[in-house]
């Protein structure tokens, strides 16, 4: 009954659209799945008749006549077809058994060695693959047989990294001054981040085959993960300029720009799709770049639109898996794996995500150490390890999770905050009588905020030691640390920084003092702050805040992160906020980082109480820190907030997801990290509402406390 109305509303399309190819198109296939071959052919002519550039539409009839045993006439379709799309394997294999049927045996086996290539090329990572230009010579595309290539391919979608280093290596060794050799070479050392020796790979095959655009891109990638944008953004205009105007190119484009500049990235793969619509890898990559900017519902529509033009890619059916995540609809999202686990046992990815879908839905910890022990077992990627770390530490297991930790320095989202520092030897506690250590912060500021939280300690092992941190936590740390000489630098001037720094004899990353100083629980101590903050700031903002009138002066942030660090969950609206905001005797003042200002400017229109907003305090952390010493009390989800609030020795009531990240810990309201924190947990994967009643509450308790707030003003 369900064919038979499809058709129905097909003929009713078309009636309407007649000159929409598309649903001609569809209705043949839906004609033919009902056995009606011949009116099924006829709409296939029809859609070719509004446009005969429609390579699937060429490809299709050819079908529906080679079922009717018209060969000749087969041929010819799927001619046309491959004339269209070179790189569409399904029509070269099906002109290959079209050719055989005729006794054109010879054509044939080239058509199947041409499908053969495609497939092996499918097989490859979407950086990886090479053009198949149309009228090339029969066979593979390079010098390299395709059973040499295999093994490569398997270990670098396996995430063998090492593996794949040797095998390019062994290639070139067999294949010397080969360009596709170099090629290979570069990705395996880009994947390995080398990324010097990649990009020297990389130009070396160029400079031999300048022409080739996959060159280029692979070149542009190793740039991004090394952080040299503008030579990035050179290489791929330079792949762009060899294929103008080429789909294929500004698709991979794309790629590369995610994560690095998710907008970027989105209006390349636009661009990609108004040239064609029908571009697996563009409607892929434009899925990736719109769940990085949190657009999941468009997100969404492409990611499925890829997996229907290619559902042979693992790549699109895990990453709209992850999109369904972030949507809330966990069931469907674990459906697309299991079906995934059938199909590709080894594919680490998946199990990776298996493992984030543990945690962060489930708060299965042993089932996500399952889920990554699976990856590490086929794959040597340092997420796998991380994942396995992370669950350690969110348990309490600190010993174990510390160690496991360290994996996190090998990630490509690492390489620039830890690379700079590698020629220091590796401080490991040891007291440092008359050398010199340098401590340098790393990932966000709340991480580098926390993890001062050691800073004292190392400091009672090395004389006058150095820290390098993010510029906006300079003033707030010279202030807090004084046993220190505190240098602050723009993130993403920190690697130049860092080469021109001498003199000292070790280095150690802020994250891995966890491992030399918090090894169990009772290694945390229990303080009231360890941020000074500055008194005359904090006696000058409270002048201000009492410019707003009476009541109990309450900070707000309500939007956590970004997206590839949860923000999808671990946030909130102000409208889901309104029982909050509705507490009377509050004065809410808006901490919140992003830029909030058209949901303050609907929130304030709904009659609701008024959001007061200091535009640029959160742009400096000792501005932020003063304003919330000023303030009574803070409610925020989990961010930089909570951790300056905390640091500080502010209360501040923590609103956090089913599984938060590893610092807040499983269960429980008190936070190992931050004394003043208390933090409320939803019961269930995104339920908000029963933490919203539980700090409705605690904020009735608070103003029925007063003024007296436990807190410790310095």
């Amino acid at each position: 009954m369900s064919a038979v109305k499809s058709v129905q509303e097909l003929q009713k399309l078309t009636a309407a659209e007649p000159k929409n190819a598309a649903a001609w198109h569809e209705l043949g296939n839906a004609l033919l799945d009902q056995g009606k071959f011949d009116r099924g052919i006829s709409a296939f002519r029809r859609a070719l008749r509004i446009d005969d550039s429609l390579a699937e539409v060429h490809n299709d009839l050819g079908s529906a006549y080679f079922d009717k045993q018209w060969h000749a006439e087969a041929e010819a379709c799927f001619r046309k077809a491959v004339d269209l799309r070179p790189e569409h394997g399904i029509a070269h294999a099906n002109l290959g058994a079209a050719l055989r049927a005729q006794g054109k045996l010879s054509e044939g086996r080239r058509a199947f060695q041409r499908a053969l290539v495609l497939k092996v090329r499918g097989m490859l990572p979407r950086f990886l693959q090479w053009r198949v230009a149309a009228g090339s010579a029969a066979g593979a595309p390079r010098a390299i047989p395709v059973k040499e290539l295999e093994p490569f391919t398997r270990a670098i979608k396996a995430g063998r990294v090492q593996e794949a280093v040797r095998l390019a290596q062994t290639l070139g060794e067999r294949y010397p001054g080969d360009p596709d050799t170099l090629h290979l070479a570069g990705v395996a050392l880009d994947e390995d981040r080398q990324y010097d020796a990649a990009i020297a790979k990389l130009r070396a095959a160029i400079a031999i085959k300048p022409d080739r655009s996959e060159y280029h891109m692979a070149l542009a990638r190793a740039f991004a993960h090394a952080l040299r944008h503008a030579e990035a953004l050179d290489a791929a205009s330079q792949a762009l300029r060899l294929e103008p105007g080429s789909a294929p190119v500004l698709a991979a484009i794309a790629g590369i720009y995610h994560p690095w500049r998710e907008d970027l990235a989105a209006a390349a793969a636009r661009a990609a799709l108004a040239i064609d619509a029908a571009s697996d890898i563009a409607h892929g990559n434009l899925a990736a770049a719109l769940w990085g900017l949190g657009e999941l519902d468009e997100a969404e529509i492409h990611g499925r639109e890829a997996i229907r033009l290619n559902p042979q890619v693992l790549d699109y059916r895990a990453n709209l898996a992850l999109i369904l995540k972030d949507l809330g609809r966990i069931e469907e999202a674990r459906a697309l794996y299991r079906r995934m686990m059938q199909e590709a046992p080894d594919y680490p990815k998946m199990w990776m995500d298996m493992g984030t879908l543990a945690v962060e839905c489930e708060g299965d910890l042993e089932a996500a150490r399952r889920w990554y022990r699976k990856a590490q077992d086929v794959s040597d990627h340092p997420r796998a390890f991380l994942g396995e770390g992370v669950c350690n530490l969110l348990e309490g297991n600190f010993a174990l999770g510390w160690d496991q930790y360290e994996a996190r320095k090998k990630g490509h989202d690492q390489y620039f905050q830890q690379a700079p520092f590698a020629r220091f030897p590796a401080w490991q506690g040891e007291a440092l009588e008359n050398g010199k250590l340098l401590v340098y912060g790393e990932q966000g500021l709340g991480d580098e905020i926390m993890f001062a939280s050691m800073y004292a300690e190392a400091a009672g092992r090395a004389p006058r030691p150095t820290v390098l941190c993010d510029s906006r936590l300079g003033s707030l740390f010279s202030r807090s640390f004084p046993q220190y000489e505190v240098v602050g630098e723009k993130r993403e001037d920190i690697p130049q920084r860092a080469a021109q720094l001498a003199g000292f004899s070790h280095a150690v990353s802020a994250g891995s003092l966890g491992r030399l100083f918090r090894r169990q629980r009772e290694d945390f101590r229990e303080h009231a702050g360890y941020l000074v903050t500055d008194p005359q700031k904090v006696a000058a903002w409270r002048d201000r805040l009492a410019g707003l009138g009476a009541g109990l002066k309450v900070g707000l942030s309500w939007i956590g992160g970004h997206q590839r660090t949860g923000r999808a969950r671990r946030s909130l609206s102000l409208e889901q906020l309104r029982p909050v905001l509705s507490v009377p005797g509050a004065q809410w003042i808006s901490l919140q980082y992003t830029d909030a200002a058209a949901e303050i400017a609907v929130f304030r229109q709904g009659g609701y109480v008024p959001l007061h907003e200091f535009p640029g305090v959160t742009l400096d952390m000792d501005e932020l820190a003063s304003l919330i010493g000023a303030l009574d009390l803070v409610v925020s989800v989990c961010n930089t907030t909570v951790h300056v609030a905390g640091a500080t020795g502010r209360e501040v009531l923590v609103m956090a997801p089913f599984v938060p990240e590893w610092r807040y810990g499983m269960k429980g309201e008190q936070m190992i990290w931050y004394p003043s924190a208390r933090v409320f947990r939803q019961s269930t994967y995104g339920d908000w509402n029963g933490v919203v009643d539980r700090v409705v509450a605690a904020l009735r308790a608070r103003l029925a406390r007063g003024d007296a707030a436990n807190v410790v003003d310095q």
